[in-house]
């Protein structure tokens, strides 16, 4: 609100400054804004950086739009918003083409509040804008597999000093008595270990886990600020070890121990995942991703969440080939730098089973001039040799230019292909892949940004130089996303988009990226990894600020002024980015959404991010594999789940009355102030009255409160049978009913009855304040037993339908009222009757055998 209020604060004094602006401009052209210091400072540091700005709107949109220098955004009544550089901004008011610019005053602090406004977390943090109350995820289990956590941080601690902090598995220890079984890897330390100080890990070289945590979870005590999306989470903490072999098998390990013990503390659960691996069958069908898919769908409550990676700006790594009888390549170049050795060549390739209908080979060509190919080798079908590793080697007449390993496999339902450049003789090479047959595949050469390959999509040859480059397979930046667990269609994938131009280090410097990021804020960064999985399935599922985030540091880094550059002013928060950073916002958001629906699952999640994200002129038509479904919108996510309810109860009321309750929804359950679960709940005493209601996620809605009064009421009286005599205790007001209608004049304490009768008979006493109460209905064809053993009626109360277990043969079921009414007979010997059409209330259930009958007291609700 404080902000809300400067900011409007800042809009008024900004329109009395261009107001008298406009005087200045009007005779002094425009000398006055471009000489700004303001102006000067940034046109001085920053002359070729666009930035964003607002020019009037004065009748020249047409020729702004024709500018190829800047780019037209959005455009309102008053101004027209462009990206611009600031020399042309100093330009175009020279020559009188604009004639003002709106340039903010403004002294930036750090704050997570800015991801809070953004993706509208606020309002739900403050039970505000349509919510009945606040969520912050309370009892709400968040989970970070990254590099580890200072738990030390008042952010992750509550307000008495306590460790927020569970679990912590770190993955880099050595097998001891605290390791997790069955796991056997790793040490396991509880929340007492950490406040007690006998905790053995923490993050101490890295900063990743504990500003990724700090963006979901932290409550913000450090200082008041950088408040991440789920501040009232428990936390648990795996520290990954990026050494182990099968890796992502680790990280699903760590999903399940998860789940675990929130099954064990009863608890919703939801896992971040900011890590992951660029390489990979990109379908979700590894085994890491099948056990993760499985858990997700084993119950209710649990939600996984990651960071789509941010090789976006990798350059075109990724091809898609569509193979047929004219032969189609792609060029791999080789790197000096590689990972796996000097002049290596890498490239890793999957496609279905059923599509692998086409044989390979692989070419030398010149890197330059005639492109012309010097070597080649035979083709092989693509499922040859599965299982074992083919060698062979590319000759120039008897020059060897290369020699080259080719791992095929099986690995679910793809065929999986790596092909690994050993030696590599000459640089003066491009290594094609070349494919002729039928089907298709995907592949991925790494890029050089991580040490491996790139391919070539830039410089290629004209076909009148090389004639075969119509048949060149393109690369492409799409299909860049993190695989295994990223593609699956049941984990949630995120995006990410600038947060913040800058911020205050703790130096007293403005940081700003160098080179500058030109991204503007909300605009996805070109880091940000983008999609579709191999399968086609969209990803990321939606995008969240990630790129220049402030958040809870470690205090290695924070106590090293070597560090002073990347720390916020308040010298306990560090600047991170990337996906890393989105991903635990939509983490928080997750736990907000299982703290209303304890019980919703991956599925009605995804549909709410899909469904609410939000779009503007940066995500275009959604959904894209950029942007995917848009912004995400916490507050929107959690209205959709809100549905209406209704309470009803008299007051005064007497003994026996019910309060009632309805929601909108079919399939709700209830919970009252009192521990009742049924629909309506008897009202006992004076005093308050409201429900929680529950919808099949568990997304809970809350009653208003009623305050009701009690009547006294006598206690029910009870008929005495004397032959054709029925009797009462001699109460005043009385009356006897037949068949649930009142015998005129049958007031006293007995009523004479004529036989033979297969009437119910009732009596009521009246009170003072007006309470009537009935006796059990007396039929006289009926004999009066008690319920024996030999009969058990449930569930009891009851909804809908009833069911009765007999030891002994029934012929009649009859359903009558508190004042004697039947209201339903079943003239079998069914064991089951359904009551769902009955209004709620007390009824007596008469159960009819060849020689006895019994009467059960239930309860319709």
């Amino acid at each position: 609100m404080f902000i809300g209020k400067l900011l409007q604060q800042a809009v008024k004094i900004n329109k009395i400054l261009f107001i008298a602006g406009l005087i200045l401009i009007n005779s002094l052209s425009g000398f006055a804004q471009t000489d700004n210091f303001r102006f000067r400072k940034l046109l001085a540091e920053q002359p070729g950086i666009p930035a964003a700005f607002a020019v009037a709107n004065s009748g020249n949109l047409d020729a702004l739009l024709a500018d190829k220098q800047i780019s037209v955004k959005q455009v309102t009544r008053e101004w027209i918003y462009i990206q611009a550089k600031p020399s042309w901004i100093k330009e175009a008011m020279d020559s009188k083409r604009i004639k003002s610019f709106y340039l903010e005053f403004s002294m930036p602090k750090a704050l997570n509040d800015s991801t809070l406004v953004k993706h509208f977390v606020k309002p739900v943090h403050q039970g505000l804008g349509g919510l009945q109350t606040p969520f912050k995820g309370k009892d709400v289990i968040v989970a970070f597999v990254d590099q580890g956590l200072d738990y030390n941080h008042p952010d992750f601690k509550d307000a008495n000093g306590n460790t927020r902090v569970l679990y912590y598995w770190d993955h880099t220890l050595p097998v001891a008595a605290n390791t997790p079984q069955p796991y056997g890897y790793g040490q396991l330390w509880t929340a007492a270990d950490i406040q007690g100080g006998t905790c053995g890990s923490m993050e101490e070289s890295s900063a990743h886990g504990t500003s990724v945590a700090g963006a979901g979870v932290s409550n913000g005590l450090a200082n008041g600020q950088e408040t991440g999306m789920a501040p009232e989470a428990k936390i648990i903490i795996i520290e990954t070890n990026f050494n182990l072999p099968n890796w992502t098998m680790t990280v699903a390990d760590a999903c399940d121990f998860v789940f675990k013990k929130a099954d064990e503390l009863g608890l919703p659960a939801v896992v971040n995942l900011s890590v992951g691996t660029y390489l990979g069958s990109h379908d979700a069908t590894d085994p890491a991703a099948v056990l993760m898919d499985n858990l997700l769908d084993e119950k209710n409550g649990r939600i996984i969440v990651c960071a789509a990676g941010n090789s976006g700006s990798w350059g075109k790594y990724h091809v898609h080939g569509e193979v047929n009888a004219d032969t189609s390549f792609v060029w791999v170049q080789p790197n000096p730098g590689s990972q796996l050795g000097p002049n290596t060549v890498y490239l890793d390739l999957w496609t279905d089973l059923s599509d692998a209908g086409w044989s390979y080979s692989w070419a030398a060509n010149l890197s330059s001039g005639s492109f012309e190919e010097r070597a080649e080798l035979i083709y092989r079908a693509a499922n040859t040799g599965v299982g074992s590793t083919i060698k062979d080697t590319l000759w120039n007449g008897s020059n060897r230019i290369a020699t080259l390993e080719i791992y095929p496999e099986i690995v679910g339902p793809n065929l999986h292909l790596e092909f690994y450049f050993t030696n590599v003789d000459s640089t003066a090479y491009l290594y094609a892949f070349k494919t002729k047959g039928l089907g298709n595949y995907d592949a991925w050469s790494g890029s050089a940004a991580i040490a491996l390959n790139d391919m070539l999509s830039t410089g290629l040859p004209s076909a009148g130089v090389y004639p075969n480059i119509q048949y060149y397979n393109m690369p492409d930046t799409l299909q860049t996303i993190v695989s295994s667990w990223n593609c699956s269609p049941k984990v949630v994938t995120v995006g990410n988009i600038r947060n913040r131009w800058s911020h205050i280090d703790n130096n007293g410097n403005t940081y700003l990226p160098n080179p500058p990021n030109y991204t503007a804020v909300g605009q996805l960064t070109p880091a940000s990894s983008k999609g579709p999985t191999r399968t086609g399935h969209i990803k990321p599922d939606v995008v969240a600020c990630g790129d220049i985030s402030l958040s809870a540091g470690p205090f290695w880094l924070l106590n090293d002024p070597g560090f002073n550059s990347a720390i916020s002013n308040d010298g306990l928060h560090v600047r991170n980015g990337g996906t890393s950073m989105a991903s635990p916002v939509v983490a928080g958001i997750a736990a907000l959404y299982l703290e209303k629906c304890s019980e919703g699952n991956y599925q009605s999640f995804l549909d709410a991010v899909h469904s609410t994200a939000f779009t503007d002129m940066f995500t275009g038509t959604v959904p894209n594999n950029a942007y995917g479904y848009g912004k995400i919108h916490a507050l929107n996510l959690m209205l959709q789940s809100n549905f209406t309810n209704t309470l009803t109860a008299d007051s005064p009321f007497c003994p026996g009355d019910s309060a009632i309750s309805t929601a909108s929804i079919p399939g709700y359950s209830i919970q009252w102030m009192n521990g009742d679960t049924t629909w309506n709940s008897a009202l006992t005493a004076s005093g308050d009255v409201y429900f929680a209601a529950y919808d099949q996620n568990g997304c809970v809605s809350y009653s208003d409160t009623l305050t009701v009064v009690a009547y006294s009421a006598p206690p029910a009286p009870v008929i005495y049978v004397s032959g054709t005599l029925l009797s009462t205790d001699p109460y005043p007001n009385l009356q006897w009913y037949e068949n649930g209608v009142a015998i005129p004049g049958a007031t006293g304490t007995s009523y004479t009855i004529t036989l033979p009768s297969s009437s119910f008979f009732t009596v009521s006493r009246t009170s003072t304040d007006g309470c009537e109460v009935f006796s059990q209905p007396y039929n006289p064809s009926l004999g009066i037993d008690e319920l024996t053993n030999q009969i058990h009626v449930y569930p009891n109360p009851t909804r809908d339908k009833l069911t009765i277990d007999a030891s002994v043969p029934l012929t009649d079921i009859q359903v009558v009222d508190v004042q004697g009414r039947m209201v339903k007979s079943v003239a079998d010997s069914k064991h089951e009757i359904s009551i769902s059409e009955l209004e709620n209330g007390t009824y007596y259930l008469i159960i009819h055998t060849d020689v006895q009958y019994f009467q059960v007291k239930i309860v319709k609700n």
